[in-house]
């Protein structure tokens, strides 16, 4: 009842709300031993409770399928013996029991399917009850050695309801890979029993075909349906595991096209060990072995981005992610579960402790962390299509247009009075918010409050020249919540500059930039093409202003002569008005008007009209009805429709923000925090729709798209219907 998702399997619908189902929620287990506000926890958490909804559906149905094949096989049988009875000599028989002889292969047939049926039963029971009495699980883990081994393990209390394993700290994801070959073994026995049973009950199976199919019946013959029956293995580790010492493994993993499934925890420390630095980590990050001093600020090295290494494999389906938004971060792993080839699951993991975080800030830190580029999403799937802008998708980045989104900072002001101000949300606010970070400010004093003091954001557009003796600064508020300025270190600026280039080098992937190089090119080509019918053009317009120049005083003189002959008797030709007209005493012949002489000269006019005669049968009527008659004006058959604009029912809305995260300048609050739609031209008709689909009061109502050229609009229209 209260479940909002409409098609799981294409993410479709208020994600999140599976959680209300108990047998999702109850996919982890609490009273373990995790920090609290462990982002690790909560993002494992989410994931699992994505698998065991994807899962639950599906063997349900394969159980049903079971129930009517066993059945099946059960009639066929009993068919069978019957057919063979003698009721006769059976009655006659001593005994309670009676002998049934049967005939030919009828024996074989019914030993088929007996063992048949058996095999059905024993594998419904497998998946019902089994040696744990709970059936089947929904998915296997291997974990590398470190914080989720740590809490995973606390016995009793282990908060996993369902087999993992943990090895050393570096060796998951090739535990994974033979783990996922025994694993796709076992299910494809499972597989092959069921076919053995389609083929018995529709009469079609051939012991010699099935005998070959068993002997090389392996995970890439699997149907889909087959396939996405079959258990996920997923590979957990965190930085130092996936990124460094254990990136060999994790390549092997995703070079290998075997469909299992890898989630890196992303701390930017190893959190476990007391939160050594990382090649995860960020510039002027402090921790152990990256200590501040003075030869060295924090971590001085650029941070490893493992997704961009992941789509170099080509063949991996990548999504980078955090609880910044839930509805994101389950979507993505669907997809990810669903597709047949490797899937590498980039999750922002806030660590309380180790970032310096109140128990409570993990998913402030990662709300954070995205919108100030820190941490972008995206999603890579090599499924999209040929080119990689097409494979890219940048979706669910708050204000893709901009550099970095605003936000509203509240304060008082230097009179006592509440003020306000638009203000980016820059790498540098981010970091100020985490005490890993905290020795790249330091206040500011008022008495420096000068030209030389830049607001952050401002100073990052300098270039190296004039950020010369600047000294870049970030808003705060005191206490009383007036305002206070945090001068920035050299570091900030550096992790701020390399932020910037992964997020425009994303861009540009995701075809959302163009090079400068690219549009130059460009450009220069549009121009030339310009300048070629800019000419062509000139020359058509110059030809027809010449003829014009020829026949249009023709045209006027005549029109002017029928005129003039409507007003007499009617019965005057134009000859007898010319005459009239030389006969004139006094007049003056009108002399040419420059630029219009035809061909001729003014002679010709004349001499043109003069062989013009008006219609003799209808007299001047007629040529007044041939020269004041218009064209009728034809009805313009590409009149544009009217369309539905999209609106939302502004007063139900909760403050959900799924709107907000997704386009904050499409979607806007007003000042009862109430979503509307602020600007339809600044995000996408897709937006819209999955905006409607993730608002979990259903007040979004996508209407019909602004622009008819975006990507995918067919399908884009169908996903709307029912919201409208």
């Amino acid at each position: 009842q209260y479940i909002n998702i409409r098609d799981l399997d294409e993410g479709i619908g208020v994600l999140s709300s599976m959680l209300l189902k108990k047998d999702n929620y109850r996919s982890m287990a609490g009273g373990d031993g995790a920090c609290m506000g462990c982002g690790e926890k909560t993002a494992v958490h989410l994931v699992t409770a994505s698998i065991e909804a994807l899962m639950q559906p599906r063997v349900d149905k394969l159980l049903t399928h079971l129930d009517g094949l066993i059945a099946d096989l059960d009639g066929q049988a009993r068919e069978l013996v019957a057919s063979e009875v003698d009721l006769t000599d059976a009655a006659e028989q001593p005994g309670d029991h009676a002998d049934v002889q049967l005939s030919g292969g009828k024996k074989e047939t019914l030993r088929l399917l007996t063992e048949s049926k058996a095999e059905l039963e024993e594998l419904k029971w497998k998946y019902v009850q089994g040696p744990s009495g709970k059936g089947r699980v929904s998915l296997g883990i291997t974990n590398s050695t470190g914080c989720s081994s740590v809490w995973g393990s606390t016995y009793p209390y282990n908060p996993y309801p369902f087999p993992w394993v943990n090895h050393l700290f570096q060796d998951a994801p090739s535990i994974a890979i033979g783990v996922f070959e025994g694993h796709m073994r076992k299910m494809g026995d499972g597989f092959l029993s069921v076919r053995k049973a389609e083929a018995l009950a529709a009469g079609t199976y051939d012991d010699a075909e099935f005998q070959r199919l068993h002997a090389e019946f392996g995970w890439h013959d699997f149907t889909d349906e087959e396939f996405l029956l079959c258990p996920p293995i997923l590979s957990i580790g965190g930085d130092g595991a996936m990124m460094d010492i254990g990136f060999q493994n994790l390549s092997r993993l995703l070079a290998s096209d075997k469909p299992i499934r890898v989630m890196v925890l992303d701390t930017q420390v190893y959190s476990n060990t007391g939160g050594q630095a990382c090649t995860s980590g960020f510039t002027g990050q402090v921790a152990d072995m990256s200590a501040w001093g003075k030869a060295q600020h924090g971590k001085t090295e650029v941070r490893k981005e493992l997704a961009f290494i992941a789509m170099a494999h080509r063949g991996v389906f990548v999504h980078q992610t955090s609880q910044a938004s839930a509805s994101h971060l389950m979507q993505g792993v669907i997809k990810g579960l669903n597709v047949r080839r490797p899937s590498l699951f980039i999750v922002y993991t806030p660590c309380p402790v180790e970032h310096g975080l109140a128990d409570d800030w993990a998913p402030n830190a990662a709300k954070l962390a995205l919108e100030s580029r820190a941490f972008p999403f995206l999603t890579y799937d090599p499924e999209a299509g040929p080119d990689i802008a097409d494979c890219l998708s940048l979706d669910g980045n708050p204000g893709l247009d901009d550099i970095w989104p605003s936000y509203t900072l509240e304060y008082v002001d230097d009179d006592g009075n509440e003020a306000s101000m638009e203000l980016p949300l820059t790498t540098a606010d981010w970091a100020a918010t985490e005490v890993r970070f905290r020795k790249n400010f330091a206040v500011l004093p008022r008495d420096e409050w000068n030209d030389d003091t830049v607001p952050f954001h401002e100073f990052m557009q300098l270039s190296d020249d004039d950020r010369t003796g600047k000294i870049p600064f970030i808003w705060t508020l005191e206490k009383d919540r007036t305002l206070k300025r945090m001068r920035c270190s050299n570091e900030m600026v550096i992790l701020a500059d390399d932020r910037l280039m992964f997020w425009h080098q994303l861009k540009e992937m995701a075809g959302l930039d163009v090079p400068e190089m690219v549009h130059d090119t460009v450009s220069w080509e549009i121009e030339a093409e310009f300048e070629k019918k800019l000419e062509a053009l000139k020359t058509e317009y110059e030809a027809k202003l010449a003829d014009l120049k020829v026949n249009y005083p023709k045209a006027v003189a005549r029109r002017m002569a029928e005129g003039l002959l409507a007003l007499g008797d009617g019965q005057m030709t134009v000859s007898d008005l010319l005459t009239r007209a030389e006969s004139t005493p006094g007049l003056e012949p009108i002399g040419p008007v420059d630029g219009m002489e035809p061909a001729g000269g003014a002679t010709a006019v004349a001499t043109a009209v003069a062989t013009e005669e008006a219609p003799s049968e209808n007299g001047a009527g007629a040529a007044v009805a041939e020269a004041t008659t218009a064209p009728a004006v034809e009805e313009d058959e590409d009149e544009e429709a009217f369309g539905m604009e999209p609106w939302i029912e502004t007063l139900r809305c909760t403050s959900c923000n799924e709107c907000t995260n997704l386009n904050p300048r499409l979607f806007k609050y007003d000042d009862n925090k109430q979503a509307y739609i602020k600007d339809v031209h600044a995000g996408t008709f897709a937006q819209i729709v999955q905006a409607a689909e993730r608002c979990p009061a259903g007040i979004i109502h996508p209407g019909d798209p602004v622009n008819p050229r975006e990507r995918d609009l067919d399908k884009w229209i169908k996903r709307a219907e029912p919201f409208n």
